[in-house]
């Protein structure tokens, strides 16, 4: 598929603005291009009261992926600065595995080549 590189890097983009956007403060994310896919990595704090934007996020990223959608959209991810993308984000990704543990979201997403 075409501009994978810079796909993973907006999906990153807009993941890094939510979470911002909602309070974070400490975001670590590593992303890592293997054979089959890439693995997208953030881990970042949270603040309790954000539990519902948080719930939204899973909700959001757990969406199937529709590669149709994301032809013609993905471009508009990271880009907006009145809301959010995030299920377009949902539509981009093959696998989402979330864990919230001890004020510590992580997020780990797979998309595959």
């Amino acid at each position: 598929m075409k501009h994978n590189r810079k796909r993973v890097s907006k999906i990153a983009d807009e993941l890094i603005t939510y979470l911002f956007s909602i309070g974070a403060t400490d975001i670590n994310v590593n992303i890592q291009e293997r054979k089959e896919d890439f693995k997208i990595l953030i881990t970042s704090n949270y603040k309790y009261n954000q539990k519902k934007k948080i719930d939204r996020l899973i909700k959001a990223l757990k969406s199937p992926k529709q590669e149709e959608i994301e032809e013609y959209y993905w471009e508009l991810t990271g880009d907006s600065d009145v809301g959010t993308e995030l299920p377009l984000v949902g539509m981009m990704i093959d696998k989402a595995e979330i864990d919230l543990a001890d004020n510590t979201l992580d997020i780990v997403l797979y998309r595959y080549k």
